[in-house]
C-alpha cells in the first residue's frame, strides 16, 4: 500500500519520505531525552546541596552534583567550583553554563523546524508538477483526453499534498511540545541558580562583618 501511493505521488515523494524519516528519528531521540529529565531528580538534587552548602561541606555539595544527571547538575557544580570568587563572576558562571545546557536540549530542534517547514513545501511542488504532468497528457490527447489520463497528474498533486501536511503537522506538534518542555527545565535553571547565588551572597554577608 505504502509503495503504491509512493509511486503514484511521483519523484516528490522522495525527499518527502526522506524528510519523514529524518523527523521521526530526531523526535524519538528528543522524546528520550526529555523523559531522562526528572524534575525531581532536580529537585532533590539542589535541596542536598544547599543543605551541604549550609553546613559548610562544599566538597560533599560538588560530589553531589556529580552524582546526578540532570542539567541542573552541572550548573550547581559551576557555581559551587566558583564559590571563593566573587559573586559576580559565580554568577556569570552558572549562567554560561545553563546556556550551554539548554543548547544541548535544543539540539537538533532547528532540524525538526527546517523539516517542518519543507515537507508542505514540497508537498506544493508535488501539486504544480502533478498539475503540470495532467496538462501536458490534456495537451497531447487533445480532443481524446481521457479522464484514466489525467489521473495519474491529478494522483501526483493530491498525494504529495497530503503527504507533506500529514508529516508536518505531528511533528509540529511534537516541536512545540520540546519546546515548551525545554523552556520550563531552563526557568528551573535559572531558579537552582538564583537560590545558590542567595546563599553564597547570605554567606558573604556573614563573614564580611567578622573581617572587619
Amino acid at each position: 500500500m505504502i509503495w503504491f501511493w509512493l509511486v503514484k505521488g511521483g519523484p516528490v515523494m522522495g525527499p518527502i519520505l526522506l524528510g519523514s524519516v529524518l523527523g521521526l528519528a530526531i523526535v524519538i531521540e528528543r522524546i528520550i531525552v526529555l523523559t531522562g529529565i526528572s524534575a525531581q531528580e532536580g529537585q532533590a538534587c539542589l535541596t542536598r546541596v544547599l543543605q551541604s552548602v549550609r553546613q559548610g561541606r562544599l566538597d560533599e555539595a560538588i560530589a553531589v552534583t556529580r552524582r546526578v544527571e540532570h542539567p541542573i547538575a552541572p550548573v550547581l557544580r559551576r557555581g559551587l567550583e566558583q564559590w571563593d570568587k566573587p559573586l559576580v563572576l559565580a554568577e556569570r558562571a552558572m549562567e554560561q553554563t545553563a546556556q550551554q545546557q539548554v543548547r544541548n536540549l535544543e539540539r537538533w530542534l532547528g532540524t525538526l523546524a527546517s523539516i517542518i517547514t519543507v515537507e508542505p513545501m514540497l508537498g506544493f511542488l508535488g501539486t504544480i508538477t502533478g498539475l503540470i504532468r495532467a496538462f501536458m497528457a490534456w495537451e497531447t490527447a487533445g480532443n481524446r483526453v481521457t479522464v484514466s489520463l489525467l489521473a495519474g497528474g491529478i494522483y501526483e498533486a493530491m498525494i504529495t499534498t497530503a503527504a507533506g501536511l500529514i508529516i508536518a503537522i505531528p511533528f509540529l506538534l511534537a516541536h512545540n511540545t520540546f519546546v515548551s518542555q525545554i523552556k520550563r527545565i531552563a526557568g528551573r535553571l535559572t531558579d537552582a541558580g538564583n537560590e545558590l547565588l542567595e546563599l553564597h551572597e547570605a554567606t558573604l554577608d556573614a563573614v564580611l562583618p567578622l573581617k572587619s
